[in-house]
């Protein structure tokens, strides 16, 4: 193998050192020059481009909350060199700083389009800048300490089957502060709520990020939260239960078969050994019908909202009267 490679490689050596071989080098070299110097003419061309560029404000004092963060970043179409467009590609986007001091009239920050223009040309080292979306801000900001309210999740979740919640779901955080731009707080508004929750057949606690809601034209800090639901098994259980005759005359008395039912139940795993629930199963004597049943219907009473998918193993019991 190597004997063939070296007889290649003479073969190719002696093809170059030809004329011909001479001429096809001679020819590439000049492609490849070519190549370099139309690739230079272009990237010092002027094209049009469109570009994201971050926008950061600058310079805001302690003492002063912006009631709108801005966008994050503004769409600017310019006119810039193919170097200049390189240089912002490989490198970091240039930032467009906006300083809070220099733009600050009244209670807002106001920018218009030929300073937001300004503010491009700056930060690209003075490319021409056509059009910058959105064409101007007004932020307003406030000097007001905020209002304190509390936190009112917005949820509507289900666990799985074999599941339960367990108790109201965990906040990260159980208040905000709210602001204003004019400082005031509609009197039909007492907290802050959580984008809509919504969550089906889930069967191990689940944790989600979510946005807070504040007024129409407010700024809530923090933004976010964590809201947890917690979710525990659910364990089957059973407990035998004394059935109760209810509304029975004083002169008779009603005495059923079996006495005792079992009652069927599931039940969070942290419950399981708690202490047991009263449960009640009742039967009553005005649902006797005479002459057309020697049963009398069970009524199970008393059920914990925690306890799930509970029944009885009879929905019914014989029974015989006695008259005192």
């Amino acid at each position: 193998m190597s004997s063939s490679l070296s007889r290649i490689y003479r073969k190719f050596i002696v093809a170059l050192r030809s004329q011909k071989g001479r001429d096809a080098m001679m020819f590439m070299a000049f492609v490849v020059i070519s190549a370099i110097l139309w690739g230079v003419l272009s990237l010092n061309e002027e094209e049009q481009y469109d570009v994201r560029m971050p926008l950061r404000i600058t310079h805001v004092p302690d003492s002063i909350t912006l009631i709108s963060k801005g966008p994050e970043a503004l769409s600017v179409s310019l006119n810039a060199k193919g170097t200049q467009l390189i240089k912002m590609s490989i490198g970091d986007m240039p930032t467009v700083n906006v300083d809070f001091r220099a733009f600050r009239s009244g209670n807002a920050m106001r920018l218009s389009s030929a300073d937001l223009k300004g503010l491009v040309r700056n930060a690209t080292g003075g490319s021409q800048v056509n059009l910058v979306s959105p064409d101007s801000l007004v932020i307003p900001f406030t000097t007001h300490a905020g209002f304190r309210m509390l936190i009112e999740p917005d949820y509507k979740v289900m666990a799985g089957p074999q599941a339960a919640l367990v108790g109201r779901p965990r906040l990260s955080a159980d208040s905000a502060l709210v602001f204003t731009a004019d400082n005031v707080i509609p009197d039909n508004v007492h907290t802050v709520t959580t984008e809509p929750v919504r969550l089906t057949d889930i069967e191990e606690t689940v944790t989600r990020r979510v946005r807070l809601i504040g007024p129409k034209g407010s700024r809530v800090i923090p933004d976010s939260i964590d809201i947890t639901f917690e979710v525990e098994p659910l364990i089957f259980k059973s407990r035998k239960v004394v059935i109760e005759p209810v509304n029975v005359p004083d002169d008779i008395k009603l005495i059923t078969f079996p006495a005792q039912i079992d009652v069927f139940y599931m039940v969070p795993l942290s419950e399981y050994k708690s202490g047991e629930s009263h449960f009640r199963v009742v039967a009553d004597y005005r649902t006797i019908k005479r002459n057309e049943s020697t049963n009398v219907k069970l009524q199970l009473l008393n059920v914990p909202p925690k306890y799930q998918n509970v029944y009885l193993s009879a929905d019914s019991a014989e029974y015989i009267i006695e008259r005192h």
